[in-house]
């Protein structure tokens, strides 16, 4: 059934390009290279004579000839024809089936009536093409992401068409550009004077053409987002920094602050200080020894003072006599040393 199917398709398409001409029309007879040509010469070619020349030289001697009579070729009269077994007469129509290239060229054909006057002469051009064949389309993608749309066929004298989703766009030539926002399916139409052949494919994306197309936005993204995520590190660096320099200042004030002097770095001065008691009647008596207290001064200097001087102490004894009246007799003298600090 596919067979019958197969072959019902190949005799159609094969009809299709048989080619139908007229004697007496005025445009270009086209014909199909190895399909059917019909030719209608007359109505009746038992009432009258045809002579058909191929204009090679243009010389009626020398150029070749064939003369038609009842739809028999005459064989005396028949160089052009006569080996060619393909080529009939079928009601005053001329049959040539195939048509081979050399059947191109410009006819002269002359009709005569049953007493060999010549009625009517007629000059036809042929001019044989090869068919369209099968159509390709192929899509191909640049380095930018756009893509070559090519269109390829065998045949002679092809012309191109292109539709995008019905729509025409661009005709003339086998390929055609496409931006990467073109999607949908894309046409190529091929046509020729005998034929026409047609192929349709579906806008897909190139290999990597979306990752392409996106790469450059994530690319751009990517650079900005690189660009502001360094200006944000050295921002937060540099509040870093600051931050650990004003911390450090305000921790090297409050270790001046809790750090007390040291004592090599102070001057102190002794007092020896005693207290004699004395009687209103009676003279002075020694008294023991009395106790003594010191009172260390410290001497504050400054800093570099203080790193290359050392210790400087100085004693003093200072007596006091307390009055009688107020005195209370001591058994001993008592000595009291302060120590003062010099700021």
């Amino acid at each position: 059934m596919m067979l019958i199917f197969g072959l019902m398709l190949l005799l159609q398409s094969a009809a299709c390009l048989d080619q139908y001409c007229r004697l007496n029309q005025s445009d270009i007879c086209y014909a199909a290279l190895g399909h059917k040509l019909s030719l209608l010469m007359v109505w009746d070619t038992t009432k009258h004579e045809i002579k058909i020349q191929q204009n090679i030289n243009y010389n009626t001697d020398s150029d070749p000839v064939c003369t038609v009579k009842n739809d028999m070729k005459k064989k005396s009269v028949c160089d052009l024809y006569w080996s060619r077994t393909e080529v009939t007469v079928n009601a005053g129509t001329l049959i040539i089936n195939p048509v081979i290239r050399s059947d191109s060229g410009n006819y002269t054909i002359r009709v005569y009536s049953s007493g060999g006057t010549e009625i009517f002469k007629r000059d036809l051009q042929v001019k044989v093409e090869a068919p369209i064949g099968s159509v390709e389309v192929s899509i191909k993608c640049s380095s930018s992401g756009e893509r070559r749309a090519s269109c390829s066929s065998e045949g002679d004298q092809i012309l191109y068409s292109w539709t995008l989703n019905g729509d025409p766009l661009m005709d003339g030539d086998s390929f055609i550009d496409l931006d990467t926002r073109t999607d949908g399916n894309i046409s190529c139409s091929v046509k020729n004077n005998v034929s026409h052949g047609q192929k349709t494919v579906e806008v897909k994306p190139c290999p990597g053409s979306t990752a392409a197309s996106e790469t450059s936005t994530v690319t751009n993204n990517s650079s900005s987002v690189l660009h502001f995520s360094l200006i944000a590190l050295g921002c937060v660096a540099l509040i870093l920094i600051l931050l650990f320099i004003t911390a450090y200042h305000i921790y090297r004030k409050k270790q001046v602050k809790s750090t007390p002097a040291a004592a090599g770095n102070e001057d102190i001065t002794y007092a020896d200080i005693t207290y004699k008691k004395k009687n209103d009647t009676k003279k002075a008596e020694s008294l023991p020894p009395a106790d003594v207290e010191y009172v260390a001064i410290q001497h504050q200097r400054k800093r570099k003072e203080r790193k290359e001087k050392k210790e400087e102490v100085e004693y003093g004894e200072v007596t006091f006599t307390p009055n009688q009246s107020s005195a209370r007799p001591r058994p001993q003298e008592e000595s009291i040393y302060s120590q003062v600090h010099r700021c």
